[in-house]
């Protein structure tokens, strides 16, 4: 064989070493990029199984690479408009103070105002502090309120020698500033505050629903404290801060409590609750992993989990209890205000669409940026802000399913707004974080015209308030009040309009409308229609000292509601009944006060 030369021996050596060295890197580049599939996959594994992971986040965000809360906090001016975020001391005085001291003030302008339905919970209040027991005429049972925390934090007022009028306006702003706190505690989990102060406080601070129904009586401004604080609480429990708490550490669900507490100062609590278990549990630790469908049942924290079904005890502990209450002490499972507000679904769901409608006009522009909110919370795949959505929406279907309200100024709204505020809080402040020059001055220009839209509104709403609504109930049921205790003989009056009339005089009371009456509640139509043969029966049969008619003229002989209609025409009214006071109003109006004549046919036994 011939022998090669020594140099091209050389290169044919060199050559099978470098190929022998290229097949051992290619397979070390094979088996690390196995070894590295496998631990993916074995870290996808082990996050479908940790019983506290988010399945909601894995899903793409924009700010995951340089979240902008992260960023060192703005020292200038300059720094701030190049996208830093605010220091927390000024996020804290922008976004929460300086909106709490507009709230007292906007709530400090129509702090004169009492709506009459609150005279109805301080009625039972005082009945109760007195020993009577929780009635609005003595001896008799009948649940006519659905504010049962709220009346009885009254009747412990009224107990201590407190005015539950100055108690209720005192708690209401007290819980009016705490829902602030609640929401701008809640924007800054939602997305962490950045660049953009908190949006929500101050758009709440500038709304009449908020603001006014804070000191009007009402329960209002404590019930939205509540669900609040209980939505912050919940998030909390299921997804532990970044503050040294760890994903797998177990929180005993004080949400359940919270809304517990809202579940008895109002009845439509339960469905807050409900929802959020709903989004931002079921399955929670299911989809994506073996055996899903079973795990949606054993998963700890999921909907059937352990902490779900603490939340569910500590939730059902005071509503149950107050469920055993009403039915031992009232009888029935339901307040009588239910049966005396309902009997006409087609008259509630088409006055509760015009509600919805004009409070949509009353909103403006700010509304419409809420409505954009909610889309962009039902389209992100975050589960806290689909729950956010969910509540902002179940809100406005149980609105109209109940027909709306009749007090000024949208009261049922009330636990939409926060909610709402939320979604466009994080919304403009996801904007504004991605620096786009463009969309920021156009996002300035709409908020500077709905801000001032809005200043006008609620300063033209403060004086309707002030002007229309607090003059007429002072000359109307104030004066009435003040007629009876001037002229009249204790003894049962009959009326619709119960609240102030019924708390100063203290006289028994038949109510025309059917919320204290439990008669007038169950006959057939809607509320303040419940006007069949069984209104008449109920009229005459009780035969009523006194009987409240309203008159589109000073004569008090043409009844302008329906309820006054219906007696005053029926032929057996005039010849027992005589006038004995009118309290003259404006535009000719006056509220009529009739009284039983004392014959032989009429006296009572």
């Amino acid at each position: 064989m011939k022998r090669q030369p020594e140099g091209d021996e050389r290169a044919s050596d060199a050559a099978a070493e470098a190929e022998a060295k290229a097949d051992v890197e290619a397979e070390a580049d094979a088996e690390a990029e196995a070894n590295a599939e496998a631990e993916a996959n074995a870290e996808a594994d082990a996050d479908a199984d940790d019983p506290e992971s988010d399945d909601d986040r894995d899903d793409p965000d924009p700010d995951a690479a340089d979240p902008p809360w992260k960023r060192p906090p703005a020292v200038t001016l300059r720094d701030w408009a190049a996208g830093a975020p605010l220091p927390r001391f000024v996020h804290l005085v922008v976004g929460l103070v300086l909106p709490a001291i507009v709230m007292l003030v906007n709530a400090g302008r129509v702090l004169s105002f009492t709506i009459d339905d609150a005279y109805i919970s301080y009625r039972y209040a005082r009945n109760l502090a007195q020993g009577l027991g929780l009635v609005y005429n003595a001896g008799e049972r009948i649940e006519g309120y659905t504010n049962f925390l709220w009346t009885v934090i009254l009747a412990g007022a009224i107990k201590i020698g407190l005015d539950p009028d100055v108690t209720a306006k005192v708690l209401g702003a007290a819980s009016a500033l705490g829902a602030l706190v609640m929401m701008y505690r809640l924007s800054d989990r939602l997305r962490p505050l950045a660049a953009a102060p908190c949006l929500a406080t101050w758009l709440a601070a500038t709304t009449v629903v908020f603001s006014g129904y804070a000191v009007f009586g009402l329960e209002t401004a404590f019930f939205v404290f509540l669900l609040l604080a209980g939505t912050w609480l919940f998030l909390g429990e299921i997804d532990p801060d970044e503050e040294g708490s760890s994903r797998a550490s177990f929180r005993f669900p004080w949400s359940g409590l919270v809304f517990g507490l809202a579940g008895i100062t109002r009845p439509e609590a339960p469905a807050f609750v409900g929802l959020l278990m709903l989004v931002l549990t079921f399955g929670r630790d299911a989809f994506g992993t073996k055996n899903a469908a079973v795990r949606v049942f054993t998963a700890p924290g999921g909907f059937f989990g352990k902490q779900n079904l603490l939340r569910g005890v500590a939730f059902v502990l005071p509503v149950g209890t107050h469920l055993a209450f009403r039915r031992a002490y009232y009888g029935s499972f339901v307040p009588n205000t239910f049966s005396a507000k309902t009997g006409n679904w087609s008259a509630q769901i088409d006055g509760g669409a015009d509600y919805v409608r004009n409070y949509v006009n009353h909103a403006g522009p700010v509304l419409y940026l809420g409505i954009f909110a909610v889309a962009m919370g039902l389209v992100w795949k975050r589960r806290d802000l689909l729950a956010v959505s969910a509540i902002a929406i179940f809100v406005l279907l149980y609105v109209v399913l109940v027909g709306g309200d009749w007090m000024p100024f949208y009261r049922f709204m009330a636990p939409f707004e926060p909610f709402a505020f939320l979604l466009i809080c994080v919304s403009t402040r996801a904007i504004v974080d991605r620096r786009s020059r463009a969309a920021n001055l156009a996002l300035a220009a709409f908020l500077t015209i709905a801000f001032s839209l809005r200043v006008g509104n609620m300063q033209s709403a403060q004086r309707q308030i002030l002007e229309k609504e607090d003059r007429f109930w002072k000359m109307a049921a104030g004066g009435t009040a003040k007629w009876f205790l001037e002229n009249g003989k204790p003894g049962e009056i009959a009326i619709g309009d119960i609240g102030y009339v019924g708390y100063a005089t203290d006289y028994p009371i038949l109510d025309l409308l059917g919320l204290v009456d439990p008669v007038i509640s169950k006959l057939e139509g809607g509320y303040t229609r419940k006007l069949g043969p069984g209104f008449l029966d109920r009229f005459f049969d009780k035969r009523p000292p006194y009987f409240l008619l309203i008159s589109s003229n000073i004569d008090c002989k043409h009844p302008s509601v329906p309820g006054s209609q219906v007696i005053y025409r029926d032929r057996r009214f005039l010849p027992a009944y005589e006038i004995a006071g009118k309290v003259p109003l404006d535009a000719g109006f006056a509220w009529c006060i009739y009284r039983r004549k004392e014959t032989p046919d009429t006296r009572t036994p």
